[in-house]
């Protein structure tokens, strides 16, 4: 016999015989995404495309997370097809194979999923990646005539990163496989599992870390550590989950097997068995689908949110078209230069909006509190603020009202989190809160904004905005400053002209301080958020397609294991009706447990989520919730359809009892 030529063709027969583990092969995918990926990543669009630098950034941060999520899944993957080949390379080595020989075929295999597998993904890769390239630059507002280039680089690191998944997977299956005798390759598929010891303590750890991850997310707030409370929280729900679906499920069954007339049911005496002796196994595969649900989830909360937010987020960054400041003190009159602003207008054929001017000065300081106090080193940088101080006369006239106040009476304005107090102090000299302002004409409002909030205090004169400035060492006359913010509607190109002679103008008039034109802004917030839609939607799509693998590989993985169980019971007299109900039971048990613990999850991270939404400034909190309720239920339904689909596989392998 020419061994030389039969191992290659048991190799394309061990290929062909599990089909079923091989068809939804997540190694195309997985290749496939990080080739394109590459491939955007390495294109020259960074140096031809204005603004181009911050979607591309984001790309870079994309690609290293995919690679952190492909190693591990791929290598998770590998593991349910090498427990379902090893009865067949057990029977291989009984039948006269040695070890070294079984080693060559799976080098063999390996070799020939690597060409496949790589050759198929590349070239799907090139057929689609101008396609996503021009979603990417579309999200991005980008201009769309830009040049794909395709660069060499992408192919070699494609090809090097599945090189280096497959050569872990192969010495991971040649080291159980040599390790293990042909008696144990043959029983290792159906080898039943131990429980976990210790049951009750991680059970009991289970319940803390997750409730320890609960606690963050409630009471998470929009701060410079966000971002650092996101993963602590989501390191502990997912190691709570894990103690809680291995250990905590155990308990839970243990206390229905105690329950005698829940217990001594044919059909409950089966599915509790069942899964008590085997949740061990069951467990992994189980948290993998509840944290990839959540993943989705959150995922797709996240980007429907910034989609359908980023106007959202654009009004409340960046509320007027232009903003102009000067000095108060070398701005001779502001009435001529308003008038020359409408001059202007009309001879560009624009219309201006909104318009506004106010004098004000701007104290840096922090918060205790209700004491503003001057900014030292024993101030934490979180408690930092800008106080905008205003005598009544001119708040009066910008919002067009008749207030009055009187000595030791203040107006405050927070632009996010309510002040909340009914006094302020400042150095020791104490104001009542009259009335605290729900809007203003000069900013926004968002209560959500807990970070680097912005107070205008209106006083009742000059001459105490005098003396309160004097506390902080500020001279008023000196440092007060005149802004003017405008809104102007017309054509592009109309209103860009109009900008650049306001501009002018502007840097003529004595006192001018600065000009800043927010269209230039705009598109960068365009391009960065398109970036993070790009990521989200490309990101929400993996997880997805990681979850109905991982749901597909399980379904099969179970219904070999139960192949055998239930043809005993069969033969121990159950009928066939009982048996197709007691396996019902169990896989809708088994699928839709992980999904109740994904809805609990992302029912719990909603506040968590609308303060990283809050960190790029989107405080639209309805819309998230709303999103959030959307995405839930629709997640259910897509959830409901795969799992019929996948347990189809399941009732195949199950039915071919004898």
């Amino acid at each position: 016999m020419n061994k030389k030529g039969l191992i290659p063709k048991l190799a394309v027969m061990g290929i062909c015989k599990n089909g079923s583990t091989y068809l939804p092969c997540v190694s195309i995918f997985a290749v496939f995404t990080y080739f394109v990926f590459d491939l955007i990543r390495n294109n020259d669009v960074v140096t031809t495309v204005p603004r181009a630098v911050y979607a591309i950034t984001l790309i870079q941060v994309g690609f290293v997370l995919l690679g952190i999520i492909m190693v591990p899944f791929l290598y998770y993957t590998n593991s349910f097809l090498i427990k379902r080949r090893k009865k067949e390379l057990g029977l291989y080595s009984i039948l006269g194979m040695e070890k070294k020989h079984i080693g060559m075929m799976l080098l063999c295999e390996t070799l020939i999923m690597y060409v496949v597998i790589t050759s198929l993904a590349i070239a799907m890769g090139l057929l689609f990646s101008r396609l996503l390239f021009l979603l990417l630059l579309n999200l991005a507002r980008l201009p769309v005539q830009a040049e794909f280039t395709i660069s060499a680089q992408p192919f070699v690191d494609a090809l090097i990163f599945y090189g280096v998944i497959s050569a872990i997977n192969l010495i991971v299956n040649l080291y159980q496989v040599g390790r293990a005798n042909p008696t144990e390759l043959m029983s290792e598929s159906r080898r039943g599992e131990k429980e976990p010891k210790h049951i009750v303590l991680w059970t009991v750890l289970g319940f803390a870390f997750t409730g320890w991850g609960y606690y963050i997310a409630i009471k998470a707030q929009v701060s410079p550590m966000i971002f650092m409370d996101f993963f602590l929280a989501v390191f502990l729900v997912v190691a709570g989950t894990y103690f809680l679906f291995t250990s905590g499920s155990i308990s839970f069954l243990r206390c229905l097997k105690k329950n005698k007339r829940f217990y001594y049911r044919p059909e409950n005496f089966i599915t509790v068995s069942g899964m008590l002796y085997r949740m061990k196994k069951s467990a992994a595969g189980l948290v993998n689908i509840c944290i990839f649900s959540t993943m989705v989830i959150v995922t797709f909360i996240c980007t429907i949110s910034l989609y359908l937010g980023i106007p959202g987020i654009k009004a409340f960054c960046y509320p007027f078209d232009i903003r102009v400041d000067f000095i108060d003190s070398d701005f001779e009159d502001g009435a001529v230069w308003l008038e020359h602003v409408a001059q202007l207008a009309q001879e560009e054929n624009v219309t201006v909006t909104d318009q506004q001017m106010y004098r004000y000065v701007k104290l840096n300081i922090a918060q205790k509190q209700d004491t503003m106090v001057m900014r030292d080193d024993n101030v934490s940088y979180a408690d930092w603020c800008s106080l905008y101080l205003m005598c009544a006369e001119e708040y009066n006239r910008l919002e067009e009202r008749d207030c009055e106040l009187e000595e030791g009476q203040v107006l405050v304005f927070s632009n996010g989190a309510d002040y909340g107090f009914e006094n302020i102090s400042f150095m020791g000299e104490r104001f009542w809160v009259r009335e605290e302002l729900m809007e203003s004409r000069t900013e926004p409002k968002a209560t959500n904004n807990n970070y680097g909030g912005n107070y205008l205090v209106v006083v009742q004169d000059e001459a105490v905005l005098r003396r309160l400035a004097a506390l902080y060492g500020v001279d008023s006359t000196a440092n007060m400053a005149c802004k003017a913010q405008l809104n102007v509607e017309g054509e592009e190109a109309q209103v860009a002209v109009f900008s650049e002679r306001l501009y002018a103008a502007s840097a003529a008039t004595p006192g001018f301080a600065g000009y800043n034109d927010c269209a230039d802004d705009v598109q960068d917030v365009d391009s960065m958020y398109g970036g993070l839609l790009f990521i989200g939607i490309f990101f929400g799509l993996i997880f997805l397609i990681c979850l109905l693998i991982i749901m597909y590989y399980k379904q099969i993985t179970e219904g070999f294991e139960d192949q055998n169980s239930f043809e005993i019971m069969q033969k121990v007299g159950m009928s066939d009706w009982e048996v197709r109900r007691t396996i019902k039971k169990q896989i809708l048990l088994v699928f839709f447990i992980p999904l109740l613990g994904a809805v609990l999850h992302t029912a719990v991270a909603v506040n968590m989520v609308v303060m990283l939404m809050g960190s790029i400034q989107m405080f639209q909190t309805a819309l998230i919730l709303v999103c959030t309720v959307l995405v839930c239920v629709g997640f259910a339904l897509v959830y409901w359809i795969c799992y019929r689909k996948t347990a189809k596989a399941y009732y195949r392998i199950v039915r071919q009892m004898a």
